[in-house]
């Protein structure tokens, strides 16, 4: 019984001990966390200090930050007197911008020199005034004399030699010798055979991009359509941006390719021939090319024992869509019996490559020989038949 007692006597100890604890745990209020104050009012620009030129004009962006939404008045102080100086949003004159406390409003600061503005450093501050708070931002401008917009072309190498089929590449150095940015806009005058192309790191362009001082390396590439004439043709290059050109003359030297071609006037490859008997054959010997083909040398190659001979058998120059007539002679072999044969012929000159035709050559035998032919073997026959007529009686 007393171990009963003291056993509730340690209960009540327990919930006596833990009540005050619980009772603080679930009764006492929980402290208000601080709220976070509003961002204050801020007036900024990227470039608070800029350098312009003489009688240049400038808009400068600004921006207007608010932690609570409002309306921020905007004015200016120690604007330098002569000057054009206002506010622009949304493509009017503004005095006031509104924030509503989460975005940035932005405005263009205009900024008009005097025409009679000397170079020197000026200073004015833009100030925005809102709901009992207010921000400055100084603004700093140089007025200089700037580098007049100018662009330039420049090669090493304003000639370019290749074969009607080349592609003429010439490298060209573009430069922005201004201090304003450009877009500089790329043209070409050619002769229509040729297509004039610009590459910038292996990019076709038509326009390039320059910041001030800057300079790129281009390639033109002239190309002709079809094969053209040995010569020099002149290119032009222009580059524009802005009120600022430049040309540049390139001259692609075409060197012409010799060429030849060997045929009949008729362009039949065959003919008729008689054993022993020489027989006249006409060739032509042309040169479609663009060059002149110099040294030119025909010959033939025939079957053994027969004779072949050309007229003319060098020709020292044949220009450019000329054309030279070649006699040759062929005798074949007396002793040749009837049949088709080949003779060939072959064209050679300097610089161009070698042409060749065959001709098959269709070889009777004379007719001359025929009757001897009948003839000795008629008397032959009239030997025989004496010497039996004769011998035959006895």
């Amino acid at each position: 019984m007393r171990k009963g007692y003291v056993f509730v006597g340690l209960l009540i100890v327990i919930s006596l001990l833990l009540t005050p604890a619980t009772l603080f745990a679930q009764g006492a209020p929980t402290p208000a966390a601080n709220p976070t104050p509003p961002a204050p009012l801020s007036i900024f620009t990227t470039f608070p200090a800029q350098v312009i030129g003489l009688n240049e004009n400038v808009s400068i962006p600004l921006k207007v930050r608010a932690g609570t939404p409002q309306t921020v008045q905007l004015t200016l102080e120690d604007a330098p007197e002569g000057w054009n100086v206002f506010f622009r949003g949304g493509n009017r004159s503004v005095s006031a911008v509104f924030v509503d406390g989460v975005n940035d409003a932005a405005v263009d600061l205009r900024v008009e020199p005097a025409a009679t503005a000397a170079g020197g450093v000026y200073n004015l501050t833009v100030v925005a005034t809102g709901e009992g708070e207010s921000s400055r931002l100084p603004l700093t401008l140089t007025v200089e004399e700037k580098a007049p917009t100018s662009i330039s072309l420049e090669t090493d190498l304003p000639t370019v030699r290749g074969k009607p089929n080349t592609s003429f590449r010439f490298n060209v150095t573009l430069k922005n010798a201004g201090a304003d940015d450009l877009n500089v806009s790329l043209t070409a005058d050619a002769p229509q055979v040729f297509l004039v192309s610009f590459s910038l790191n292996s990019q076709d362009v038509t326009a390039v991009p320059l910041a001030g001082g800057e300079s790129k390396r281009l390639t033109v590439e002239a190309r002709a359509f079809n094969t053209i004439a040995a010569g020099a043709y002149p290119i032009t290059i222009n580059a524009q941006g802005g009120d600022a050109s430049a040309s540049l003359l390139l001259t692609a030297e075409v060197v012409g390719q010799p060429e030849l071609s060997l045929t009949t006037p008729d362009g039949r490859l065959s003919g008729d021939a008689n054993a022993g008997a020489e027989t006249s054959y006409t060739l032509v010997v042309a040169n479609p090319g663009t060059a002149p083909a110099r040294n030119v040398t025909v010959s033939a190659s025939a079957p053994s024992g027969w004779n072949t001979s050309l007229d003319p058998s060098e020709i020292p120059e044949l220009a450019p869509g000329q054309s030279v007539n070649v006699t040759a002679k062929v005798t074949p072999n007396e002793k040749a019996i009837n049949g088709d044969y080949v003779v060939s012929f072959t064209a050679r000159a300097d610089d161009a490559s070698a042409k060749s035709i065959e001709m098959r050559i269709t070889v009777t035998t004379s007719t001359l020989w025929g009757v001897v032919g009948v003839a000795l073997i008629a008397v032959a026959v009239v030997a025989v038949a004496l010497a039996v007529g004769r011998f035959g009686r006895r």
